[in-house]
């Protein structure tokens, strides 16, 4: 049986809604060296990227609300092209529906 590869992923953030606000935020988190201007896509367009760690996407991802901050979500696996994910992400991680007990 073949071993099943490794894939690595890299993840990056499109700041949209109040820009220069979400801005500020994604320095203070994730650090002004990952900041990369004009970045070619898979769409053909070029985006103002923040390359992020998967674990504080998701941080991010939860905390969108509270910190008040909006992005786009991309991914690029390996070294193919940068694509956007934010409907398969959001899809992937909606919050949990509270569960309603019957009082008695």
């Amino acid at each position: 049986m073949a071993k099943k590869r490794k894939r690595d992923y890299t993840y990056y953030l499109e700041p949209s809604g109040d820009v220069a606000f979400t801005n500020k935020v994604l320095s203070k988190n994730i650090g002004e060296e990952n900041f990369m201007e004009d970045v070619l896509c898979k769409d053909g367009r070029k985006y103002n990227l923040w390359r992020c760690l998967s674990g504080l996407v998701f941080m991010l991802w939860k905390s969108k609300e509270s910190l008040k901050i909006n992005f786009k979500i991309f991914c690029q696996e390996g070294n193919g092209q940068i694509r956007n994910i934010t409907k398969w992400y959001a899809s992937r991680h909606k919050p949990k529906r509270e569960t309603s007990h019957a009082k008695f």
